[in-house]
């Protein structure tokens, strides 16, 4: 009978040490897999904003002035508009492709339209680019939305690529220009950054 008391406590004693091994073993395992976790870099895809095919944002600045004399004999009125294609497929490789694509198209028109007001339409783009690539990054939001918002068309991305046509490729160096921008454009005499809008 004691022999019989003996081998069931010998059987419950290596019992417990089973039990206490797993359980330890799983305590072990559990904390093995949270350092690993918490070791991976965890990462989270890009969302994009998409919008239905056709939409367009457009921006369109109209000035109406009243002639002297009696109202409503002739008015001049003047206007000016962009308008950018919305993003309706979500292709992250030709973006910046597109960026440049669509600043070669805007720029031309731009100094087209400067040269129609009496400006240097060239000389004042190059220097809008001297500027937008000069400008302390400190500096940037602090200026009216009007001076914001022609940094943000002036401003090239920095993705290391290069306007596809040469002709174009003045953009560029304008842009990387290090120089003061008012001496090596003096044609133009108004910054982006100087006019009160």
């Amino acid at each position: 009978m004691k022999v019989m008391l003996d081998y069931r406590f010998s059987f419950f004693v290596g019992w417990l040490n089973c039990l206490i091994f797993f359980a330890g073993s799983t305590v072990v395992h559990e904390n093995a897999t949270e350092i690993d976790v918490a070791s991976r870099i965890l990462s989270r895809p890009k969302r994009y904003l998409i919008f239905p095919e056709g939409c367009n944002f457009q921006l369109v600045y109209c000035l109406t002035i009243g002639a002297y004399g009696r109202d409503g004999d002739l008015v001049l009125g003047l206007t000016a508009a962009l308008a950018w294609e919305l993003p309706n497929k979500v292709n992250s490789k030709i973006s910046n492709l597109l960026h440049r694509r669509s600043r070669s198209v805007v720029y031309p028109k731009m100094e087209a339209f400067l040269q129609s007001t009496g400006l240097d339409g060239r000389s004042c783009v190059m220097r809008a680019l001297c500027e937008a690539g000069q400008r302390d990054p400190v500096q940037i939001g602090t200026g009216s939305f009007v001076q914001e918002l022609l940094h943000a068309i002036f401003t090239l991305p920095k993705d290391g690529a290069k306007f596809e046509r040469s002709a174009d490729h003045a953009y560029d160096r304008a842009y990387e220009t290090g120089g003061d921008c008012e001496r090596l454009y003096p044609t133009c005499q108004h910054s982006i950054y100087d006019m009160d809008f």
